[in-house]
């Protein structure tokens, strides 16, 4: 089984529910400890790797002593939060990993794999090692907190021809001192076999890792609902919601303004709350919502995209306000049974791009995109709404209906927020517009007077962007 091109992908978890320490399974494992466990794998999620099409029935085998030996207990794709309830009951037992062609099986998948990155504990890319295919926010959740010492990066089967890079970072949550290291589309892999000898001197001090790779993100283009918030009243499809009332909205032409006073936040926690304004639809199926927000000189907006199916299933996807410690950076959380998850962090526009050469025009505009494939999300940013660069994937089970919208936050005491949506939209995959219940009759004729209104919002637009 190529590394590159994985078949099936394994995340095993110390505890019972997926909790505690993780770990990532491409390739055999001889002996668990290899990657951090010994004996204590008590739950599993098996994905369908980018190369499952190509063996159809390989399954996850894991086995009841080190080299393969032992009793087995056999996995396809899916999610095993239990391990300890199966027939074998393979309580604390499991000392190697291999994969093997058994039975056709469906299931879960992992999603797209720009980069490959393998992590190792010492120098020369020995003892314990981790293989990194999302963005990990704290890398002691895989068991190598600040004790990673060489790392191995190779190119993963959906490597963007635009390049892709890895980020090690000094501290938890993307923050600190970083080291980027970027792959080439003329790159194979790229080596450091020893982390102490680079000028950065990063051994032993790698607390986070993300990974960035450009993607066009085109799967869904069949745009089943558009609202570019002309008119000065509310759709009938929206719902408002506000649960403490501190929030307001407003229809300009041309944009919709939303306003959040401190302390409104949409997060789990000691000092957490639900009470963040927001603006829903509802949607069913797999979809991409898409919006556009104006960006203000002084930072002020903090808001995005939400997908919501109560209060102990929702993900956020949002632009950061100034004044908060992300700085402006863009933020893709997690809620799922009053549990917050950072699943990634993207760098904000003017950051991102300044990389890439100077910078002719400021930047006015930042494009949003959350998809939905099932149970999987994942949330992308752009500046140009063509290229697309990831900020995180991510699994929480939802059952149909969902509702998909708009938000504003103000978390903690940072000084109100204004966030300005210029559009709103939701894609689907060709041919499934007829599908989407939510939206018969929705897809209306633009009016004349319509038609003028946008052209007159480009105009104003491209004035604007040339201030």
């Amino acid at each position: 089984m190529s590394a590159s091109k994985p078949r099936l992908i394994a995340e095993v978890f110390e505890h019972l529910n997926f909790g505690g320490r993780r770990g990532y399974v491409i390739k055999p494992i001889v002996s668990s400890t290899d990657i951090g466990f010994q004996d204590n794998i008590s739950s599993v999620k098996v994905y369908k790797g980018p190369g499952f099409d190509a063996s159809p029935n390989y399954k996850l085998i894991l086995h009841e002593h080190w080299n393969f030996q032992g009793r087995q207990l056999v996995l396809g794709p899916g999610f095993y939060p239990n391990i300890h309830d199966m027939i074998y009951n393979f309580k604390d037992t499991i000392s190697s990993i291999s994969f093997g062609s058994v039975l056709r099986t469906s299931g879960p998948e992992w999603g797209t794999v720009p980069l490959i990155v393998e992590c190792y504990e010492h120098a020369e890319f020995s003892g314990r090692n981790i293989t990194v295919l999302r963005d990990v926010s704290h890398t002691g959740s895989l068991g190598l907190h600040d004790s990673i010492s060489s790392v191995r990066i190779i190119k993963g089967p959906d490597f963007p021809a635009q390049g892709a890079e890895v980020t090690f970072f000094e501290h938890v949550d993307f923050e600190g001192s970083k080291l980027t290291i970027r792959m080439e589309a003329t790159d194979r892999k790229k080596e450091i076999p020893n982390f102490h000898y680079l000028p950065q001197k990063f051994n032993d001090v790698v607390s986070s890792i993300k990974i960035e790779g450009w993607s066009s993100s085109a799967e869904f283009t069949d745009m089943v609902f558009e609202d570019e918030f002309i008119d000065n009243s509310m759709r009938p499809e929206w719902r408002w919601e506000d649960p403490q009332g501190g929030g307001h909205w407003t229809e300009r032409q041309g944009y919709l303004e939303m306003r959040a006073e401190p302390g409104q936040d949409l997060w789990h926690g000691k000092s957490g709350n639900l009470d963040a304004p927001r603006l829903l639809l509802p949607v069913e199926g797999d979809f991409t919502a898409e919006c556009r927000i104006r960006l203000s000189a002084d930072m002020k907006e903090h808001g995005g995209l939400i997908v919501w199916k109560n209060p102990q299933a929702f993900v956020r996807l949002e632009k950061t306000s100034g004044p908060h410690a992300f700085r402006g950076d863009i933020r893709f959380e997690r809620h799922v049974n009053g549990v917050f998850t950072l699943v990634g962090r993207g760098k904000g526009v003017n950051q991102r791009m300044s990389q890439l050469g100077p910078i002719p025009v400021r930047f006015t505009e930042l494009y949003l995109r959350l998809e939905r494939k099932g149970h999987q999300f994942t949330g992308y940013v752009s500046d140009d709404g063509i290229r697309w660069i990831g900020c995180g994937q991510t699994n929480v089970s939802m059952g149909d209906p969902v509702e998909v919208g708009l938000h504003a936050l103000c978390p903690g005491n940072i000084p109100p927020t204004l966030t300005q949506f210029e559009y709103f939209r939701v894609f689907k995959r060709k041919g499934e517009l007829r599908e989407q219940r939510l939206l018969s009759g929705n897809v209306q004729a633009s009016t004349e007077q319509d038609f003028r209104r946008r052209q007159q919002l480009e105009r104003n637009r491209a004035i604007r962007d040339l201030h």
